[in-house]
C-alpha cells in the first residue's frame, strides 16, 4: 500500500498530499485569512466568531473525508473531489469577510457613472426591471436561473472528477479564487449600491442595506446577521457564470447545460440581481481576464497536467 500512496503522490496534483498545487491553494486561504484579520482591526470592525463554526466544522469534517481517501482507502476520485469541496467552502468564507471589510474603505460610489454608461448604450434598467416584473412566468424563469451559480459550481466540480479529469477541476477552483479575488478588489476600488439602491426599487432588500450599512460606518460588527453577497460591480454573477461554462468545455452534455442555463443567467442579472448593465459588462471583463491570469500563471507554475488542458 505504501508504494502505491508513494507513487501516487508524485502524480497527483490536487489531493491532501503536500502537491505545490496544494501549498499554493492553501497558502492563498492562509493569506486571506490573515488579510481579514488585519482589515477588521485597521477598519475598527469586529467579527461574531460563532457565524463561522457551520462553515469551519464543515470544512474540518471534508478535509477528513478527504485524508481517509488519500492515505488510508485510496480513492483518488474522491479524495480530490472532497478536497475540492473543502477549499471551496474555506475560501468563500474567507473571501465574503474580505468584501465586507473593503465595503468599510469609504470610496465614492459609483453608480451614477455607471447608469450614464447604461444609457449612452440606450439601456434602461429601471423599464427593464417592469417589464420582468409585469410577467410573472418570466420573472419565475430568470429567478430560479439566478440561483444556480452554487449548484452549477459543485455540479462541475463533482463531473469533473467522476470522469478523471482533476487537473480541469483544478482550473475550475483556480478560477473561482483569481475571479473572486480580482471581484473584491475591483469592488472596493469602484464601489456600487447597484440598482436596487440607486432607483430604490426593493431598497430594504437585506445585501444593499448591509452594503450601505457598512459603506457609510454604521454597521461595525461581521456575522450578527448572515453573510451574503454584497457586490455589485462588477458581476460575481456573470463571471461566474462564464468561468463554469468555460470549465466545462469538451464535456458535450455539461458544457451544453450550463450554457442554455447561463443565458438566462446572464438575462436574470440586471432585474434580479440588481445589477446595472454596466455591472454585466464588468463581469465579462473580469472573466476574460481571470481566464487569461489562470492559464498564463497559474498552470505552468503549479500544475503540469495543466499544460494538456490550456491546449483544449
Amino acid at each position: 500500500m505504501w508504494k502505491r500512496l508513494k507513487d501516487w503522490k508524485e502524480t497527483r496534483i490536487g489531493t491532501v498530499t503536500w502537491s505545490p498545487n496544494t501549498r499554493a491553494i492553501w497558502t492563498v486561504i492562509a493569506l486571506l485569512a490573515l488579510v481579514n484579520a488585519v482589515g477588521l482591526e485597521v477598519q475598527g470592525l469586529s467579527l461574531v466568531l460563532r457565524a463561522l463554526f457551520a462553515n469551519v466544522a464543515a470544512v474540518a469534517i471534508i478535509l477528513c473525508i478527504s485524508f481517509v481517501y488519500t492515505y488510508i482507502r485510496p480513492r483518488p476520485r474522491i479524495a480530490e473531489m472532497t478536497h475540492m469541496t473543502a477549499i471551496i467552502l474555506a475560501f468563500t468564507c474567507g473571501a465574503a469577510i474580505f468584501s465586507y471589510i473593503v465595503a468599510t474603505v469609504h470610496r465614492p460610489l459609483v453608480d451614477a457613472a455607471l447608469v450614464a454608461g447604461d444609457r449612452a448604450l440606450g439601456l434602461d434598467w429601471l423599464a427593464g426591471y417592469k417589464w420582468v416584473m409585469a410577467h410573472p412566468y418570466t420573472h419565475a424563469a430568470l429567478l430560479l436561473a439566478y440561483a444556480t451559480l452554487i449548484p452549477q459550481l459543485l455540479l462541475v466540480v463533482f463531473t469533473l472528477n467522476f470522469h478523471g479529469l482533476c487537473a480541469r477541476g483544478w482550473e475550475a477552483i483556480w478560477l473561482l479564487v483569481v475571479s473572486c479575488v480580482g471581484c473584491v478588489v475591483a469592488s472596493g476600488v469602484w464601489p456600487a449600491e447597484g440598482a436596487f439602491g440607486y432607483y430604490h426599487v426593493d431598497f430594504d432588500r437585506a445585501y444593499v442595506q448591509v452594503f450601505l450599512g457598512l459603506h457609510d460606518g454604521a454597521i461595525k460588527t461581521i456575522g450578527n446577521q448572515p453573510i451574503q453577497g454584497i457586490i455589485q460591480f462588477p458581476s460575481f454573477h456573470v463571471a461566474l457564470a462564464i468561468l463554469l461554462t468555460y470549465a466545462a468545455r469538451g464535456r458535450p452534455w455539461l458544457f451544453t447545460l450550463l450554457l442554455e442555463i447561463n443565458i438566462l443567467l446572464f438575462l436574470s442579472t440586471p432585474a434580479i440581481g440588481g445589477h446595472h448593465f454596466a455591472d454585466v459588462w464588468g463581469g465579462v471583463v473580469l472573466a476574460l481576464l481571470s481566464i487569461w491570469f489562470v492559464r498564463a500563471a497559474v498552470a505552468p507554475r503549479l500544475m503540469p497536467d495543466m499544460a494538456k488542458i490550456t491546449e483544449s
